[in-house]
């Protein structure tokens, strides 16, 4: 039997790997300045150092992530358990917003349109991983 060519998940794969790996990297690297830049201005009190911290760890964990993508985009038939992963975690990181939107007074700092845009793109993302992923010839 001919083996398939898995060229669009390849690149797909290798994509969000190397973007994962420039958030990581601009995570690991971001300062106080930055980081309430990125967060739209929120009060200064609001980005702690416990925070700065939790960024740059959070930015180890993404590059982990993507050394994780970019080795199953190398052979995705093999490492189909590495895409499955990502599906069950991009549904887990689309409900986790909104739970902590349900508990925490965020409103004040964050548009609840963003936080229900993000979880969207999440189950989108979550979905072109699974519509992605090589099926076993069975």
């Amino acid at each position: 039997m001919a083996e398939q060519d898995y060229r669009g998940t390849r690149i797909f794969l290798s994509v969000v790997a190397v973007l994962l790996a420039i958030g990581g990297l601009f995570m690991i690297f971001s300062n106080k300045g930055l980081l309430m830049r990125m967060f739209m201005g929120p009060p200064p009190g609001e980005v702690s150092t416990l925070m700065l911290f939790m960024t740059k760890e959070f930015g180890g964990v993404m590059l982990l992530l993507s050394a994780l993508l970019w080795f199953a985009s190398r052979d995705p038939l093999r490492n189909v358990a590495i895409l499955d992963a990502f599906v069950i975690g991009f549904c887990v990181l689309a409900v986790t917003p909104l739970i902590s939107r349900a508990q925490l007074p965020i409103r004040d700092i964050y548009p609840d349109s963003l936080v229900w845009g993000r979880s969207v793109i999440r189950l989108i993302m979550a979905g072109v991983f699974y519509w992605l992923r090589p099926r076993s010839a069975a």
